[in-house]
């Protein structure tokens, strides 16, 4: 996998950690929506994945709104692997790869397929993460990838070809 590639990846991971955590734990008090992560959810995610731990502990306790999950995940991602796991310039050039483009098309896809699943009982982050990867096995899934890589951006599929 080239470094782009693993880049997008590592980035990917995150985003996905974060809108995890919004999904189950975004309270809203005041007017100001805030993550609240219980302690069990944090001690399960630090478990099965430190590193994206180390992240939602970051936020959490936060106030959150479009705007800073992405300068959250922006200054993690950068603090955490620029110039250190990857050479420097190689965060800022996965951002705009398609790689991640797919990633994210991908994600949203499946979240929107797998919303009544999803929300029907709070799931353990590893759990969202072994079923988006089962998920994107399916043939169907594969050769909707495979028509997003080559034409850009494709219509969605129909939901029954890909669910």
């Amino acid at each position: 996998m080239d470094p782009i590639e693993k880049a997008s990846e590592e980035i990917f991971r995150v985003f996905m950690v974060e809108h995890w955590a919004r999904f189950y734990f975004a309270v809203e008090q005041d007017g100001v929506v805030f993550l609240d992560v219980p302690e069990e959810a944090m001690a399960e995610l630090k478990a099965e994945h430190p590193f994206l731990a180390e992240f939602v502990a970051s936020i959490n306790g936060q106030p959150i709104d479009m705007e800073s999950s992405r300068r959250a995940i922006g200054e993690f991602v950068f603090r955490s692997f620029e110039g250190g796991t990857f050479p420097q310039g190689t965060m800022a050039k996965a951002f705009d790869s398609k790689p991640f483009a797919m990633r994210m098309r991908l994600f949203s896809v499946w979240l929107s397929g797998h919303e009544g699943q999803l929300d029907a009982e709070p799931m353990p982050f590893a759990v969202w993460d072994t079923l988006f990867a089962q998920w994107r096995q399916d043939p169907a899934v594969l050769r909707f990838a495979a028509s997003l890589a080559a034409a850009g951006n494709p219509e969605v599929p129909s939901s029954g070809s890909v669910h």
